[in-house]
């Protein structure tokens, strides 16, 4: 295992987790001991990658996280573990969902406690299709919070498992559970523009179209750009398949009008065209 000039190096432990423990004891007693003090180019690399990552450049933002946390001082302190946060936010964003998994995985592990690193460990493991992974991490931190509770607040990441959860049952051919997981969400009161186009599109596939229509439509008023096209486009399906063939191109042609002309969207346009 590598070792920095101070202690041991973070990025070792990211990859040989069986160490972590071992590593961690030992890590935490010498930040107790003598402090920590960050390398200038550990701190430069950290605000290049948070740059990198709100210009939307994630690879960079990954590649100037990892660059931060080999020049850090090697101790497991919140320099670190703020690093390791963002490297996964730049993951997920990047779509590369078993890293994300990965490094919230590794925060479970260095910061325990906190059940919000397996809501978005679940949530990552549920996009990348590891469905029975997603929902024993699930479970971890649906205990976690029950023992934390009495606030009434929502936890971090409570909504995007539940709707990532859902997403990955119809995925996998469960309608039924993925409408489970979205009514559960929506009786904790929690919301968002996902979760409402995840339970209008389980109903969908259930054959509810009246209800499910209500739920895109919710959806849409909260949906920024890219979501509200994402529901346009399943509410131009869900048209189609009540046979309302004159509604369902109105949809697609306003879909087309606000974002790019996609092959799906030009065939299904020339399709009702042709109705």
């Amino acid at each position: 295992m590598h070792r920095s000039k101070r202690g041991f190096s973070l990025r070792a432990m990211c990859r040989r987790p069986g160490q972590l423990r071992r590593v961690l004891a030992l890590a935490f007693a010498t930040a107790l001991i003598c402090g920590c003090s960050e390398s200038q180019e550990a701190k430069e690399s950290r605000i290049q990658g948070i740059s990198q990552l709100e210009a939307g450049n994630y690879a960079d933002a990954i590649a100037a996280f990892e660059t931060a946390l080999d020049q850090s001082d090697g101790i497991v302190n919140a320099f670190e573990l703020d690093i390791l946060k963002y490297r996964a936010e730049a993951e997920y964003r990047l779509e590369d969902y078993t890293a994300a998994a990965h490094t919230y995985g590794i925060l479970c592990e260095v910061d325990e406690g906190h059940p919000e690193y397996y809501y978005y460990k679940a949530a990552c493991e549920a996009l990348s299709g590891s469905l029975d992974s997603a929902e024993t991490d699930f479970a971890q931190a649906e205990s976690m919070a029950g023992e934390s509770s009495g606030n009434g607040e929502s936890v971090p990441g409570e909504a995007l498992a539940l709707t990532s959860l859902a997403s990955a049952a119809r995925d996998a051919g469960d309608g039924a559970k993925a409408s489970e997981y979205c009514r559960e969400a929506i009786s904790r009161g929690l919301s968002g523009a996902e979760l409402f186009n995840q339970m209008g599109m389980s109903l969908m596939e259930e054959g509810n179209y009246g209800e499910a229509i209500t739920y895109f439509e919710e959806g849409l008023s909260l949906a920024d750009s890219d979501m509200a096209q994402i529901i346009r486009m399943n509410m131009g399906t869900l048209y189609e398949r009540q046979g309302d063939f004159a509604g369902a191109l109105e949809i697609f042609r306003e879909c087309a009008a606000s974002g790019e002309m996609t092959p799906e969207l030009e065939k299904e346009i020339a399709f009702l065209e042709s109705r």
